[in-house]
C-alpha cells in the first residue's frame, strides 16, 4: 500500500470559511499554509514549512478541518488553537458542561436557557470562561460532544479550588 504524501494547497477558501462562519479576523491565517493528504482533512502549519526532500510524514502542523463530508467540520485542535478569536457561532459552557463534553457526553439545555437562541445549528465552538475547549455539534436543544475518542477523559484533573460544587 502506497502512503500518500502531503501537498500544499491554496488556503484562501478555508480561511474565508473560518472567517465567515466564526467571525475571526480576515488575516488570522495570513502567516500559515494549508496542506492536504487525501481528500478528507486539511491541515494548517507555519508558512515556512517545506516538505520537499522529507520522508513521508504522518502530519503537518495541526489538523484544521474535515472536508470529506457534506458539511465541513472544524477539528477540535483548530477550535482550541483559533477559537479564542471567534466572535460568532460559539457557545459558552459551564465547568460541569465542559466536563460532560470532554467526557463525550451530550449537554441538554433547559428550554429557558438563552443559549438555545443560537441562530444556527451545526458545528459551533465551545468555550469555558472564554477559553476554547473544542468543537461541538449544536442541535437546537442540546450540544453533542465532538471530542475525539482518543482525547476524551472520564474526569478532569483540576485543583479542588476550581470545583465550586464542593465548597
Amino acid at each position: 500500500m502506497k502512503i500518500e504524501s502531503f501537498r500544499r494547497v491554496p488556503g484562501q477558501e478555508y480561511a474565508d470559511w473560518w472567517h465567515q462562519r466564526y467571525g475571526t479576523p480576515p488575516d488570522l491565517f495570513a502567516a500559515l499554509a494549508f496542506f492536504q493528504r487525501g481528500r478528507a482533512t486539511v491541515w494548517v502549519a507555519a508558512a515556512s514549512v517545506q516538505l520537499q526532500g522529507l520522508p513521508v510524514v504522518d502530519g503537518v502542523g495541526i489538523p484544521f478541518a474535515r472536508i470529506g463530508g457534506r458539511v465541513w467540520k472544524p477539528t477540535s485542535s483548530a477550535a482550541i488553537q483559533f477559537g479564542a478569536a471567534a466572535t460568532r457561532n460559539l457557545v459558552e459552557v459551564t465547568l460541569h458542561e465542559a466536563e460532560l463534553l470532554v467526557g463525550r457526553s451530550p449537554v441538554l439545555l433547559d428550554r429557558h436557557d438563552p443559549r438555545r437562541q443560537l441562530p444556527i445549528c451545526g458545528y459551533v465552538l465551545a468555550r469555558l470562561h472564554g477559553v476554547p475547549i473544542g468543537c461541538v455539534l449544536w442541535r437546537g436543544t442540546h450540544i453533542e460532544s465532538c471530542v475525539p475518542k482518543a482525547r476524551a477523559v472520564a474526569e478532569l484533573d483540576r485543583a479542588p479550588s476550581l470545583d465550586r460544587s464542593r465548597r
